[in-house]
């Protein structure tokens, strides 16, 4: 019996394989259910992980303030004296600009600022040193050129001691980089596991079609189509669990909005928490379909031949 190939426009043999698709996930609409919603739950993972580096980030660019140095000069020096020393750290590589204040000035603001007032005059030494606060040239707002800042003002004789004003929020950037890896880690983990579940998946459909892949065989299908089936399933199994998973990631941001509006609300700052935008959603959709193709193409690929082998 000699086969007879059918040739058809690739829109026609699309829309076919599509309606066939479909009617069959349909059909089996529980399981197909059940295989989407563990895909929508193994990427809503990295994707909410990347919601909370996404948004930690944002916050702490958003409050982050102008690097300031506070140069405390030893209580010994005169005023002469701490004159020149502001002189040497105004010539320092990085000083944009600073602003001095003297013993005697600290001592008043202190003053006005306790309200002891006339209870300081029993001091027989003004306690208050010399201050000279220093913000940073553009170029030395970086942590490792501040830190090398630091450090030469340190040098510098008659400076007791130089204080970064912002490092608690240094170490919250550096918390926010330890949040972003967690996410890359959860992101290649749970792809991994949506690859072994679509794999798994399309495993099975191929079994349960054995019947029908010898019919197509017969009747002149070539590799490609017999393929496009598993591959169109695999690819909707990925995209509708992308789509659930950002469904999922938007109500997890929304649950968490009233807090964060609470704690703001404390603070007196305005800040919204940011879900999948455009561009994130497309970018996950497309991933979602190279990973469905993929895990489909190879789990295809291989239970098809062992089933020609059998045969």
């Amino acid at each position: 019996m000699s086969s007879r190939r059918v040739h058809a426009p690739f829109w026609v043999q699309i829309q076919y394989v599509l309606k066939a698709v479909w009617a069959d996930l349909l059909k089996r609409r529980f399981g197909t259910l059940l295989t989407i919603l563990v895909i929508s739950v193994s990427l809503t993972i990295p994707t909410v992980s990347y919601l909370l580096w996404k948004n930690i980030h944002q916050a702490t660019t958003q409050f982050y303030p102008e690097s300031e140095l506070t140069v405390y000069l030893h209580k010994t020096l005169s005023e002469e004296d701490a004159n020149l020393v502001v002189e040497k750290i105004r010539q320092q590589n990085g000083v944009a600009s600073l602003n001095y204040i003297s013993r005697q000035e600290s001592l008043n603001a202190f003053r006005d600022w306790s309200g002891f007032g006339n209870e300081l005059d029993v001091l027989d030494d003004n306690p208050l040193p010399a201050v000279v606060m220093i913000r940073p040239t553009k170029e030395y707002n970086e942590s490792q050129k501040r830190n090398e800042l630091r450090q030469n003002l340190d040098k510098i004789k008659g400076v007791q001691e130089v204080r970064l004003d912002n490092d608690w929020l240094e170490k919250l950037t550096a918390l926010t980089w330890l949040v972003a890896h967690v996410a890359i880690f959860c992101a290649v983990l749970m792809t991994l596991a949506v690859f072994l579940v679509i794999g798994n998946s399309i495993r099975s459909d191929v079994y349960s079609s054995q019947a029908t892949i010898e019919v197509m065989k017969l009747l002149g299908a070539t590799d490609q189509f017999v393929l496009r089936p598993f591959l169109y399933t695999g690819m909707i199994y990925a995209l509708l669990g992308g789509f659930f998973a950002c469904v999922l990631s938007s109500l997890v941001i929304g649950y968490f909005t009233s807090a964060v509006k609470y704690v703001t609300d404390i603070f007196a700052v305005h800040f919204e928490l940011n879900g999948v935008n455009l561009a994130e959603f497309l970018f996950l959709m497309s991933i979602c379909t190279l990973v469905g193709y993929l895990g489909a193409w190879l789990a295809a690929t291989r239970h098809i031949k062992m089933l020609e082998r059998k045969n």
